[in-house]
Order: structure tokens, then sequence, then C-alpha cells
């Protein structure tokens, strides 16, 4: 199996997201009794060169070397079988969207497993803050106390003995 990683900009077109296959691969791709499809990621037909009029959507269009979709996509497959020759090849298209929204006219769609890490951050940033409101409010008596003696470094604490560490 071939592995392309890529990212959303550099597959990124005017005419939308371009899966290109490697020289290596098309060269298999022109023998005649050679069969190609493209799949999506959990193992589903979206594209046969073969039949470019039948394409699941978000292909765009579909040929012997690359298939275009109307947004990025995070993971694709391509597999290629040569019946007579028993020779077969797959490649795997792995792509990082690098931004939390995919940029399309048609499509502005935020990509499942950004949305999450964004979310995972906000809510972490939230709770770091509740955190420290809860100890500040825990504290501010002391805080207080400590600040309202000017120059001394000895608190009273509620039963009135010194402390002198506050």
């Amino acid at each position: 199996m071939n592995g392309l990683n890529k990212t959303c900009a550099e597959i990124q077109t005017d005419g939308g997201f371009e899966y290109r296959l490697q020289s290596n691969i098309l060269n298999q791709t022109n023998i005649p009794e050679c069969d190609q499809s493209w799949y999506s990621e959990d193992w589903r037909v979206i594209a046969d060169p073969s039949y470019p009029e039948k394409l699941m959507d978000p292909v765009i269009s579909v040929s012997s070397d690359r298939l275009v979709t109307s947004r990025c996509v995070e993971e694709l497959h391509h597999e290629i079988q040569c019946h007579s020759s028993g020779f077969s090849m797959e490649t795997l298209f792995r792509v990082r969207n690098e931004t939390a929204a995919t940029p399309n006219s048609d499509v502005n769609e935020v990509t499942p497993s950004l949305q999450i890490s964004d979310q995972f951050w906000w809510i972490s940033a939230l709770l770091i803050i509740m955190f420290l409101l809860l100890i500040c409010f825990i504290l501010r008596k002391k805080i207080f106390r400590c600040l309202q003696r000017k120059g001394r470094f000895i608190c009273q604490t509620d039963d009135g003995t010194d402390n002198s560490h506050c």
C-alpha cells in the first residue's frame, strides 16, 4: 500500500481539491484490463474512472490520474486491480486540514476532528479560569487581611491568633 500525506492547502485548486496519483501508479492505469476505483474512508465507492458520470458526494470529477472533490476529505483510498496479471495496488491519501473551516464557495463546513479539538481547548480554558476564580474566592479574606496591614508580615486568623505565613 502506498501512502500520501498532504495538507488541504497543498491539494486545493481553483476547481476544488485534487487528489493526484503518482507517476508510478499512472503507468498501471493505462492497461485495458485494469480496473480502478476511489473509496471513501469507510470503503464506499465514490468514483470509478470507467463511469465518470456516476459520482458520489463530494466528488466533482474523476479521471484515470486524479479525483477532484468539492471539499477537503481527510482520507481517501484508490485501488487498481489488473485481473489478467493479478497485479493490485492500493493508495491511501491522508490529508491534514490546518484550518477549522474548509474554504469552499458551496459548503463551509467545519471538519469534525478539528471542531472537537477546538471545543476541547475552549472548555479547558473555561475550567482553568473557573478554578482560579474559586481559589481567589476561597482565599479572599486571608488575602485582604494581609493587604490591609501594609508592611506587616503577620496576619490574624479568624480565632484572633497571629499567623506568620499569609
